[in-house]
């Protein structure tokens, strides 16, 4: 049975796990953007980049291999650290994260995360599809690892994002560039009382799952699963304070097979505009395209709720489109790129973030991949071994 240490928010110490600088071509060279953004071209450049990038064990494998597919990932980890490519910090801490590409920030906690499955303080925001959490606690089963960080989002992080804000004026304990130009660095507190103040501060707030839903419910289930194993009732994550360090929030668009535009046309309910061209300059709209022409849909009297939220519940569903084969793609030219006639791309406009710190409040959860907050951290600059 699960415990009920999530009733007050904590991200603890733990002696994470690196890569050795001198045993890889570079730090920055064997990490990864998390696995969801991941598009073909990059993969193909990262596995290039050195043998031992993480690409190579996040990265979904063949699923007609079934429950093996994961195997080889595990494999290559437990080599990794019979080789000492891989080493653990001696001593507990919480790492302070920062990447900077260009004006873009990430700056926060990484720690190991105390499990909420009441929602008390952890809030998810999106709804998750079960194939990728099952993905991702096979990964995390075959490697005993906890690879990728998830994103959490709290405000006015006070005592806690000073100690963030002061560790960075200190000698980093990593350094790393990566093939995107981003500079990252990584600082140590272990220092008890200093650990004292940010888990007093942390403890009176609540946090927004920013990135990671389906991991954070792979990290629930394999609780479930393992409820007596040390170690299962917290998960790797990373802590930042939107208002210290503010997130990106972009939206993910949609290509929907089966949908043409004049389905858009003939079938959106009232209540809705349907109108020609694409008209970026509206708010909460959607716009729609085969590839050669472009409809425009908003709603008539405004809405205080996502419009992806719309998408899913209503328009979806009044178009008559098959849901099923729906796919997901952070950037517009890849939903582009699949347009056709009877192949719709639909681009959508960013949630605001009052809308999802409000549905996560109340505990309205969002359609699956809803948005997406950003800088993501980078793979494989900290990971954690169960």
């Amino acid at each position: 049975m699960l415990d009920s240490r999530g009733s007050v928010l904590r991200l603890d110490p733990l002696r994470a796990w690196r890569f050795v600088a001198g045993m890889v071509s570079g730090l920055g060279a064997v990490t990864s953007p998390p696995y969801d953004v991941l598009e073909p071209a990059l993969v193909r450049r990262l596995t290039a980049s050195d043998l031992h990038n993480m690409v190579r064990l996040i990265l979904p494998r063949d699923p007609n291999l079934g429950p093996s597919r994961y195997d080889e990932p595990a494999r290559r980890l437990a080599g990794w650290r019979e080789a000492g490519v891989v080493i653990q910090d001696p001593r507990p801490a919480l790492y302070v994260y920062e990447q900077r590409l260009g004006d873009a920030v990430l700056c926060g906690l990484v720690g190991s995360l105390a499990l909420d499955p009441q929602r008390r303080v952890v809030l998810p925001h999106e709804n998750v599809m079960p194939h990728w959490v099952d993905d991702r606690l096979e990964l995390m089963e075959a490697t005993d690892a906890d690879l990728e960080p998830i994103l959490l989002a709290y405000g006015d992080g006070g005592a806690a994002s000073d100690a963030v804000d002061a560790a960075r004026a200190g000698v980093p304990w990593v350094e790393a560039e990566t093939e995107n130009g981003a500079e990252h660095r990584i600082w140590r507190i272990e220092d008890p009382e200093t650990l004292a103040v940010i888990a007093e501060e942390i403890g009176k707030h609540e946090a927004l799952i920013a990135d990671g839903h389906h991991r954070y419910a792979a990290y629930l289930e394999r609780r479930r699963r393992e409820p007596n194993r040390p170690g299962t009732d917290v998960g790797l994550a990373m802590l930042v304070d939107y208002n210290r360090h503010p997130l990106t929030l972009d939206p993910i668009h949609r290509v929907v097979p089966g949908l043409t535009l004049d389905m858009v046309r003939t079938r959106t309910p009232e209540g809705w505009h349907v109108l020609p061209g694409r008209l970026v300059d509206l708010p909460d709209r959607l716009t729609i395209t085969d590839g050669t022409d472009w409809i425009t849909v908003r709603p008539a009297n405004g809405q205080t709720v996502p419009v992806v939220s719309s998408l899913h519940e209503h328009l979806l569903p009044a178009w008559g489109a098959p849901l099923d084969d729906i796919t997901f793609h952070h950037t517009l030219s890849d939903a582009l790129a699949l347009a056709g006639p009877t192949q719709a791309a639909v681009e959508l406009t960013a949630p605001r973030l009052d809308q999802v710190l409000g549905s996560a409040v109340q505990g309205v959860i969002l359609p699956q991949k809803a948005t997406s907050f950003g800088p993501k951290p980078r793979v494989g600059l900290l990971f954690r071994v169960l």
